[in-house]
């Protein structure tokens, strides 16, 4: 093999986070993506509740600012792999909790 086919040769890695059990866990309950060029800007944040004294006051509020805790860069393949991951996640946490609500219902029924 040349040299110039080894260097155009590249190899995928799986990657592994380790000792990730070691970070702080911070609370979201919002999120901004915005995209450059190659890239995508994730912030995420957490709004705190509002207080309202009446049904007036709530319809005069159009938005909610919330603190931003943590922002980071992710290329197009990682977001891919993100999404990708995610929505299988997602779908296998909604059959768990579907099949957790089944359980409760036939338990409060019977």
């Amino acid at each position: 093999m040349t040299e110039e086919q080894r260097i155009t040769k590249q190899k995928q890695f799986k990657v592994r986070l380790a000792q990730e059990s070691d970070l702080p866990t911070l609370f979201v309950n919002a999120v901004n993506v915005q995209n450059g060029l190659e890239e995508f800007y994730l912030t995420f944040g957490t709004a705190l509740p509002i207080e309202v004294r009446d049904i007036e006051e709530l319809e005069q509020i159009d938005t909610i600012d919330a603190r931003p805790v943590f922002r980071c860069v992710v290329t197009r393949d990682v977001m891919r792999q993100f999404i990708d991951l995610m929505e299988n996640i997602y779908k296998q946490q909604t059959q768990q909790v579907d099949t957790l609500r089944r359980l409760q219902e036939q338990k409060e029924e019977g």
